[in-house]
């Protein structure tokens, strides 16, 4: 057990330095040569270089060094654990984007938006979901509901569109218009790579059969899968039976259903489902 929780540890650091390096690509090679006007932190230097002259990397790492200190004052321990590991990383990752790699051709700011909002979505889900932060706005977000109750989502969507409609002052409405394409891809990015990379995705079978011991007995030998008996009580006729509950994964579906067809061909069966399922024999051994 203990190699096991080292390893997952180790993963973890990993998969927050692969989504760091990510954000960088986002930021460098997309967001800030294109100038968009997308949310967090990038889109915040995007409207400040109209007025301060530093350039659009060392703002960044300004900005995300400042908010990492403010959020580790405000927000304690846990802040500051979940996310040292990006802010140390990041402003070498993002130098390394800006300063050292070759220098890319210019890309169309539709395209810039499309792909800088795509890449930092993943890059932020990635890092989500294995305990990591990319702190920057998240964190004013997080003081705010600490000392306002006030929701972070709510926060969080708000100062993106004030940060995108600010834009609408200095760069005009095409650059707000393409500033929203990033956010909204951003958003839908986080979430997919949150779901992907979670759980694996099964099927849920809940059968109501008299024949239900000899259905569970075949599902436990042939596909070697687990199951569970829950006593119930019919709404509408009062009788007392016994429903069972298997979790199986895709490719056993079909294995499922001959099954209950063989013992039950009546039987009351509802299939759904099953998302973000854990434990053993899905996110570990001995079946995956």
């Amino acid at each position: 057990m203990k190699y096991k929780s080292l390893f997952k540890q180790i993963r973890s650091i990993i998969l927050i330095e692969v989504g760091t390096l990510l954000m960088a690509l986002s930021v460098g090679l997309f967001i800030l040569p294109d100038k968009i006007l997308t949310g967090g932190v990038a889109g915040i230097t995007s409207l400040l270089v109209a007025y301060i002259p530093l350039s659009e990397d060392y703002m960044v790492i300004f900005l995300n060094t400042f908010l990492f200190i403010l959020g580790s004052l405000f927000l304690g321990k846990e802040f500051f654990m979940n996310t040292l590991i990006y802010s140390i990383s990041y402003p070498f990752w993002l130098l390394f984007v800006t300063r050292v790699m070759p220098d890319i051709e210019p890309v169309d700011p539709f395209l810039a938006s499309l792909y800088g909002g795509l890449i930092g979505g993943v890059a932020m889900g990635i890092m989500f979901r294995n305990g990591g932060s990319s702190g920057g706005t998240d964190a004013i977000a997080l003081i705010a509901q600490k000392y306002l109750h006030i929701k972070v989502s709510q926060i969080i969507m708000f100062m993106d569109a004030v940060t995108v409609l600010a834009g609408l002052y200095i760069y005009g409405l095409n650059s707000v218009l393409i500033g929203l394409v990033s956010v909204f891809l951003t958003t839908i990015a986080i979430n997919y790579t949150m779901n992907i990379y979670s759980g694996v995705e099964a099927k849920k079978f809940e059968i109501i059969s008299d024949k239900y011991d000899l259905i569970a007995k075949d599902i436990h030998e042939v596909l070697e899968r687990g199951t569970t008996v829950f006593d119930i009580t019919g709404g509408y006729t009062g009788k007392k039976k016994k429903m069972l509950m298997v979790i199986v994964s895709e490719d056993q579906y079909n294995g499922v259903k001959q099954i209950i067809d063989k013992y039950d061909p009546s039987a009351f069966v509802i299939i759904s489902e099953a998302k973000d399922v854990n434990g053993e024999g899905f996110t570990f051994e001995p079946r995956i």
